[in-house]
């Protein structure tokens, strides 16, 4: 059962006011988001933060950043979308990270492609340690950004006044 905010006295679950001191009862709305609006929200998400990610790395010619590109990325685009949960912050951050390495490699295969040239890579330890690091990179990403994220705000909804049969007495509504 909820509590009053106003005297802390127990509210029943279907009450509009609180039966000890009359004060309105915050409904607060339980809207299911709808599936096509997510997918398209961490879609368009993920294609500016890889968009950024890829920009990042291709104006860093000769040196390569490994996950940074993408953990900036992340970052900034959970904080311009106000992403404050660290559930949606995750989702967020791996999908920039998905669609940073489709593009990039898509971006890297189609150049040795048309060149027609063979791939010739030789990894150096660095390499090695550092790109097993990319998804841990994701995971404290999604937490900063989650964290430096300004909170959106929470309208709060008061149920319409509802006049009972009883004894009489003002009730201000906000």
């Amino acid at each position: 059962m909820p509590y009053c905010r106003n005297c802390g006295a127990q509210v029943p679950e279907d009450a509009m006011f609180c039966p000890k001191c009359g004060a309105p009862v915050e409904v607060k709305p339980q809207l299911k988001p709808d599936t096509r609006e997510t997918a398209l929200k961490y879609f368009v998400i993920g294609l500016i933060g890889a968009f950024l990610s890829t920009m990042i790395s291709t104006f860093s010619p000769g040196i390569n950043l490994y996950f940074l590109p993408s953990f900036v990325s992340s970052i900034f685009i959970i904080y311009v979308y106000r992403v404050n949960e660290f559930k949606e912050s995750l989702i967020a951050t791996f999908v920039v990270y998905l669609f940073a390495d489709g593009i990039l490699g898509t971006l890297v295969l189609g150049q040795y492609y048309f060149l027609n040239e063979t791939i010739a890579i030789t990894p150096q330890l660095w390499d090695v340690v550092v790109y097993p690091l990319n998804p841990v990179s994701a995971f404290i990403a999604a937490y900063i950004g989650a964290r430096v994220s300004p909170r959106r705000r929470e309208e709060h909804v008061l149920v319409p006044y509802k006049r009972e049969e009883g004894p009489g007495g003002v009730i201000y509504n906000l």
